[in-house]
């Protein structure tokens, strides 16, 4: 396997990284833009809604409310250690003296916030905000070792010869502190973004503090990784538009900084593996990555996620928009790769892969995506309603000006994602016929930090939602409707629900029309709580078909049979076992 060549500390230059890569064309570099000064002479990149504030020393920005560490309300006024290290990170590339100078002052007061003290338990980690402590986040984020520690060696490893040498040691010695609150964690390959992410700080805090045991520890977890991706058949954060992006720059960062030969052998193979996935659930008639989705914060493929693998592409994914240039340490796509996101390899494409492995293979998950060159739908056999995932996703073109029509299903609770519910599903093509049901040893709004028996609430809906301009839904009888937008259509068959063992309030179908949205939902009354392990036999299944605006639908009706303790659902060839409680759980941290 060819590696590509590694960068020194010194500010490589954007061909010399394409040419390490092993690139057989280079793109153009578009023309850089050189950003204003504020009234210090510093370069204005601050970014939307944040400013610098000089009796701190730091760039402040308003809180984006309670989430699930920080307690703070939304608005309040922060100066947050992440941003403040993207601000730095982003000053030190303009290469502006001035510029350098905040940098340096920024760095030094983040590197002041970490936990130095090797006895607590948050040792090595920073807290979201100055104005939070670690004490009073609930709970702190360990996370923020990987993510600060990433940038730290980022900024050594671009512009370690330019900093001051004093805060240049500081910031090793914060790295170290990093690395070795890393170790202490000690994240499973599960965990696939903040695997890649911890072995690249450890790697690199290894060989910036020339420490052999974090080295060592760095390599077996990038080596750990390769193997379980492998045995696993995909990562286990799987197909998410956010975290395999994560992945992708961590890789990227050690093929461009780290020295160790077995380390960056495996991150080569990484990001092959990483591309490959990418590739095959791009869907070039809509420009967004088909689902599922396992982590997901947007409905629709951002635009800071199209614009970087634009610069890797060297062609623009959105119209109209220039490709950004590329810079270090981002490596090109695959060249082999490349030509899948501009065209699908057939007119219609079905892609089927495993994606965590259950130790009975048929409880295994797996995604299928269905695409063709105008619309495309994916679903997973078996996940939950969690906010951050999308376990069954559809996207299809439309002439209509605005955004690219969405079509999801989701289960919430009084308005918000309800993650203590999931569902099962069986796809052939662009047909799905599903099952939601209860899961166990979830939490409410979060899938681990806020378990409990019961929560409170007056409503779950599960939610059959199409969300682009001029949706409509119109039901075609009492078991069809249909939710329109432009040419396409999502035509939702109900089938036949059970709630509770049929005791107490039941559930109805209701449909929603409002501007540029419609959906069509399971309504059920909850009476102020919810325990779902406690639920009798609950099931609510549907079928899902993405068609033609102008395509006659299915009139086959869901058939429902007892199966061992389960339901058996049929529907136009596709069969499925319907759990009617919560399944055993599959562990998961992500």
């Amino acid at each position: 396997m060819e590696v590509p060549e590694m960068h020194e500390g010194r500010r490589t230059t954007r061909r010399e990284m394409l040419l390490a890569a092993g690139a057989t064309c280079l793109v153009a570099a578009a023309p850089q833009t050189v950003p204003a000064t504020d009234a210090d002479g510093v370069p204005d990149v601050a970014g939307k809604d944040r400013r610098w504030d000089a009796d701190i020393g730091m760039l402040g920005e308003k809180s984006g409310g309670q989430g699930y560490s920080t307690r703070l309300p939304r608005g309040t006024w922060v100066h947050a250690s992440r941003s403040n290290l993207d601000y730095a990170q982003r000053l030190l590339d303009t290469g502006s003296a001035a510029g350098l100078a905040r940098a340096e002052l920024v760095i030094g007061k983040v590197i002041a916030l970490q936990d130095i003290d090797p006895a607590s338990p948050t040792y090595g980690i920073w807290s979201y905000y100055r104005e939070e402590t670690l004490a009073q986040m609930d709970p702190p984020d360990w996370n923020w070792a990987d993510f600060n520690g990433a940038r730290l060696t980022a900024m050594i490893g671009r512009h370690g010869d330019r900093l001051n040498p004093a805060l240049a040691a500081d910031m090793r010695k914060a790295i170290g502190r990093a690395g070795e609150a890393i170790m202490r964690r000690d994240v499973g390959p599960a965990y696939t973004n903040i695997s890649v992410m911890g072995a690249r700080v450890t790697l690199a805090a290894g060989e910036l503090m020339r420490d052999p045991k974090l080295l060592a520890y760095g390599r077996k977890r990038l080596l750990g990784l390769l193997d379980y991706t492998r045995e696993q058949g995909s990562f286990n954060e799987y197909n998410s538009p956010t975290y395999t992006i994560v992945a992708l720059e961590e890789i990227e960062a050690i093929l461009s900084f780290v020295h160790d030969a077995q380390a960056r052998a495996a991150a080569a193979e990484l990001h092959r593996i990483t591309w490959e996935m990418i590739a095959s659930h791009w869907h070039p008639g809509t420009n967004q990555w088909a689902g599922p989705h396992s982590r997901a914060y947007y409905d629709r493929t951002p635009n800071p996620t199209l614009d970087g693998l634009s610069a890797r592409l060297g062609r623009p994914l959105r119209p109209g928009v220039a490709v950004p240039p590329r810079e270090v340490p981002m490596l090109p796509c695959p060249p082999a790769l490349a030509p899948r996101f501009a065209a699908l390899p057939e007119r219609e494409t079905e892609v089927r892969q495993r994606f965590i492995r259950a130790a009975d293979d048929a409880q295994s998950v797996r995604g299928t995506t269905w695409l063709d060159d105008a619309a495309c739908l994916g679903s997973a056999n078996a996940e939950s309603f969690w906010t951050q995932r999308h376990p069954l996703i559809a996207f299809w073109r439309t002439a209509r000006r605005g955004p690219t029509p969405v079509f999801r299903v989701r289960c919430e609770k009084d308005g918000r994602d309800f993650a203590s519910f999931g569902m099962v599903a069986a796809q052939r093509a662009q047909r799905v016929l599903m099952s939601a049901h209860p899961i166990a040893n979830s939490g409410d709004w979060h899938i681990t930090l806020d378990r409990a028996a019961s929560f409170p609430g007056q409503e779950l809906q599960l939610r059959f939602v199409l969300d682009g301009p001029g949706a409509t839904a119109r039901a075609l009888d009492e078991y069809r409707v249909e939710l329109v937008a432009g040419e396409w259509k999502a035509v939702v068959h109900m089938g036949p629900a059970i709630w509770n063992n049929g005791a107490g309030a039941q559930g109805r179908w209701a449909i929603e029309k409002r501007e540029g949205a419609a959906h069509v939902a399971y309504v059920v009354p909850l009476g102020g709580s919810i325990a779902p392990t406690a639920l009798g036999r609950t099931s609510i299944p549907a079928a899902i078909e993405i068609l033609p605006v102008a395509a006659r639908p299915s009139k086959d009706r869901i058939e429902v049979t007892p199966h061992a303790g389960s339901r058996m659902l049929r529907w136009n060839g596709i069969e499925l076992v319907a759990p009617v409680g919560p399944p055993p759980p599959i562990a998961r941290i992500s």
